[in-house]
């Protein structure tokens, strides 16, 4: 492998419609990520600002086989999915919306959802990213774990691995809040005021971004270790694929 091809590589998906706090938190945990050893790791953010996804129709046009896994509407869904595909660990990060995530996001991981576990002749292909959420909302009980949670069963449901941060700071991934400040700098302001809250929430972003990134060395080891236990079982070969690239 090449330097550049054996780097573990951190996409931060920001599913905000707007670059506000979403993106703040993510960029937290992306720096974080990289600080976990800057040599081997590479971070990249893609924010859904001026981005279109369309919903899925239901046409399964990804199951035939002429254009097998492959989604026939055509927007910015192909270039995320592409560097979803290729990412060694994923970190979501959004604002919550009616209790749950934005609908652009779902909108991708819905087609994400038929479209990339549709790879010919393996059925439920393990991908086996590290995954982990952030959400952020104005008030304080405003949905947050909702939100991350529904992030956590997509990574189940994509055969991947769902990660927290550290201690009571982050039970199921980062959540934080705006004190109702409707700004798109309102966390990031506050943290530089030294606000507690706001501490909270990017100390939690960060060391998601440290859980993360350590996941998902420690899957690239141990499966490049027991590649040859788990080579006769197609199901591992995104994975299998992705650390021999």
């Amino acid at each position: 492998m090449s330097d550049k091809q054996s780097m573990l590589r951190v996409l931060g998906i920001s599913g905000s419609p707007r670059n506000g706090n979403s993106k703040y938190l993510l960029s937290m945990a992306l720096e974080a990520a990289k600080e976990v050893n800057d040599k081997l790791v590479v971070t990249e953010l893609f924010s859904f600002k001026g981005k279109k996804f369309e919903p899925c129709n239901s046409c399964f046009s990804c199951a035939k086989e002429k254009n097998y896994g492959e989604c026939i509407i055509k927007d910015d869904f192909q270039e995320l999915r592409e560097k979803w595909m290729q990412a060694d660990a994923v970190i979501y990060s959004v604002p919550v919306y009616h209790v749950s995530i934005p609908g652009q996001l779902k909108c991708f991981i819905d087609r994400l959802g038929n479209s990339g576990k549709k790879i010919k002749d393996v059925a439920a292909p393990k991908f086996m990213k590290s995954v982990g959420a952030i959400a952020q909302g104005s008030h304080l009980f405003g949905g947050q774990e909702l939100a991350i949670t529904f992030l956590l069963h997509h990574a189940v449901l994509m055969n991947c691995i769902p990660v927290s941060g550290d201690g009571w700071q982050s039970y199921l991934g980062a959540a934080g809040w705006t004190i109702t400040k409707r700004d798109r700098t309102a966390i990031e302001n506050d943290f530089g005021e030294n606000e507690r809250d706001a501490e909270i929430t990017v100390q939690a972003a960060r060391t998601l971004g440290m859980r993360v990134t350590e996941m998902a060395l420690i899957l690239r080891q141990g499966m490049n270790n027991l590649q040859g236990s788990f080579a006769p079982d197609t199901t591992y070969m995104p994975i299998l694929k992705q650390i021999n690239s």
